[in-house]
């Protein structure tokens, strides 16, 4: 079973790298709201390659929605920590009882793929309720993403760089890595301000920190707008490479 100091393991490498020679999305924290989802694919370029920051589902009502929308567009993108127990559920892992709890909010995810009963056994006997091309994109998901946009250069993680790891003789460009490496669940669980945020060697975007609006501080952009989680708030994508904010309720 998980626990927030565990990290689901799968197929995925812990960095991806991605290039790109045209502008791209990035998404925050979706949560399970696939309205708000289709409503900001709607408002971006048909042709727009789209990744996300993590937590795609839980709270909200649609996860499964969510990802159909995400596999039909070819969503590229990291984990965060609402999808470990999804993951490891739908690889036939196990079901980690702290996806129920109030903190996490995966009763609305089950309840999505129209999982009956809530005990371990009967959750996990239920597992092929997950489509095959959610699991294989659920699984698919790296800790951080090196991300290159028309020659600009950024990291995308969940949680945003933590300042509990230490760091010491590790070189400027290599933190995202080395953590992402040996530390991969201070990059999906760690309550990182974004104000107080360690300055790495190009610009983190992240979720998992709520914000009303999002904030683009210069080293950090910060872009979890609350969507499923907090009553009218909103679903955010900055588009880069011109770090402009597009948000829909």
């Amino acid at each position: 079973m998980l626990s927030s100091a565990m990290v689901a393991p799968g197929p995925a490498g812990p960095v991806r790298r991605l290039r790109y020679d045209v502008p791209v999305a990035v998404i925050g924290d979706i949560h399970g709201r696939s309205d708000l989802l289709a409503r900001l694919f709607e408002a971006l370029p048909a042709e727009m390659p789209v990744l996300v920051t993590g937590d795609v589902g839980d709270r909200g009502p649609d996860t499964r929605g969510v990802l159909d929308l995400l596999v039909a567009r070819g969503a590229e993108g990291t984990r965060g920590n609402h999808d470990e127990w999804l993951i490891a559920w739908a690889s036939g892992q196990g079901f980690d009882r702290f996806a129920l709890s109030m903190r996490m909010g995966g009763e609305a995810t089950l309840a999505s793929y129209g999982v009956v009963g809530r005990s371990p056994e009967e959750v996990e006997a239920q597992a092929d309720r997950v489509p095959e091309a959610h699991r294989i994109w659920l699984a698919d998901r790296p800790i951080a993403i090196d991300l290159h946009v028309q020659g600009t250069r950024w990291w995308v993680v969940h949680a945003g760089v933590p300042s509990t790891v230490n760091l010491r003789g590790v070189a400027f460009a290599d933190v995202v890595p080395y953590i992402a490496e040996r530390h991969p669940e201070a990059l999906l669980w760690a309550a990182n301000d974004p104000e107080e945020m360690l300055a790495v060697d190009r610009p983190v975007i992240m979720g998992h920190v709520r914000r009303r609006a999002p904030l683009d501080i210069g080293h950090v952009l910060a872009i979890d707008t609350g969507a499923g989680t907090i009553p009218g708030a909103s679903l955010t994508a900055v588009l880069l490479p011109e770090r402009r904010f597009v948000s829909v309720r």
